[in-house]
């Protein structure tokens, strides 16, 4: 029985067939009334079952149980009303945001001018069936003497799957060399906020409802930002940077931005009136642990040698995914204040690529505490 059916039940709602039937009945004895024919089988209560009593209880089950009462609560509101709720407390929806940055072209020969055109495309290779690009978004031109250049670009298409590590970026469609480096994403790629995200920031906001800045009132702004979910945020109390101060880190679905998009966030903060008084908050990344990580995949003397890259491949994919490096693969992801399990990274892996036979790691598990590890080498090489 859910929650919804017990509260109607101890209200004296039936909500069952055979509890409407029973209130229709002694409403009939009730009024003085008698059925001479009470039988179960009896052409009127057939009738009264298909006309009344079922008609009834789907207004109480499907209706009332299922589509009305959960809207009136946070925790079970779904799509179509929880708009409405995050209109209620200031909450707006964050749609989906297309990536902007920057990335870096580069070339041997500069004896000459060279013109990168707007609109060059710049790709990555193909990540689970998926191929990545972006967009110049103006044109630059390399003068003679001059090397490389970081040139502004766009995403093809709006979402997170776009935010990826530096170096998956690496083709274009010109004779240069290109690659997307280290912070270099000035605006975020978002999806649509889920309903399951958007409800959090719902809750959160009761906390902004007081006059104290508390950290439900900075979680909340911060939070407002494309690409920054409102359970990945962390603050740290005890005067970090001297008395009256604190942190909040951030973490990020995949790679970090650059320190101007945090920099906007602090500047939102501590500029335009959103701060306590005396308080000293600022926004950081979270920050990173580096790990090297050496991987042994055994696999069947059955596979052609075509299948075999293709599964070592997806094997590298799935432990880049699982270290937020790219969104290819549905992974475990590691996460601050947690234990990163190669157990189940491994079984992960078999599920994806079942025609593994066994695959080792040179690690023990990771414990991070406001930390996020991040891989600085990866080797997927096959065992004999």
């Amino acid at each position: 029985m859910s929650n919804f059916e017990k509260v109607l039940k101890d209200s004296g709602v039936p909500i069952s067939e055979a509890a409407i039937e029973a209130e229709f009945k002694q409403v009939v004895t009730d009024s003085g009334s008698r059925i001479a024919n009470d039988s179960a089988y009896s052409p009127f209560w057939r009738i009264v079952r298909q006309l009344v009593i079922k008609p009834t209880l789907w207004l109480i089950q499907e209706l009332l149980i299922k589509r009305v009462m959960p809207q009136f609560f946070l925790k079970t509101v779904g799509e179509g009303w929880i708009d409405l709720w995050g209109d209620s407390y200031g909450v707006t929806r964050k749609g989906s945001q297309v990536l902007q940055g920057r990335v870096l072209f580069s070339r041997s020969d500069v004896s000459a001018d060279l013109e990168i055109a707007v609109g060059t495309s710049v790709y990555t290779d193909e990540i689970n069936g998926s191929v990545y690009r972006l967009f110049t978004s103006e044109t630059v031109t390399l003068k003679a003497g001059e090397d490389a250049k970081l040139v502004a670009v766009t995403a093809e298409n709006a979402g997170a799957a776009y935010n990826l590590e530096s170096g998956y970026y690496r083709h274009c469609d010109v004779e240069l060399t290109v690659i997307n480096p280290q912070e270099w994403i000035d605006v975020l790629g978002a999806d649509a906020e889920k309903i399951e995200a958007y409800r959090l920031r719902i809750r959160n906001a009761f906390n902004t409802l007081s006059h104290f800045h508390t950290d439900g009132v900075y979680r909340a702004l911060i939070s407002e930002f494309g690409g920054i979910d409102a359970d990945k945020i962390w603050f740290k109390h005890n005067a970090p940077r001297g008395p009256g101060t604190a942190n909040a880190y951030v973490l990020f679905e995949l790679d970090t931005p650059s320190a101007s998009f945090l920099e906007t966030i602090n500047r939102r903060i501590s500029a335009e009136g959103h701060h306590g008084h005396g308080d000293d908050l600022r926004v950081f990344p979270m920050p990173e642990t580096h790990h090297s990580l050496t991987v042994i995949v055994h696999l069947p003397d059955s596979l052609m040698d075509v299948e075999r890259e293709e599964t070592l491949s997806g094997v590298r994919l799935s432990i880049e995914a699982a270290f937020r490096s790219n969104s290819a693969f549905i992974m475990t992801r590691v996460s601050p204040w947690s234990r990163f399990s190669f157990t189940r990274l491994a079984s992960e892996i078999y599920a994806n690529f079942p025609d593994i036979v066994s695959i080792n790691f040179d690690q023990n598990d990771i414990v991070s505490e406001m930390s996020v590890p991040r891989l600085s080498s990866l080797i997927v090489t096959e065992g004999a």
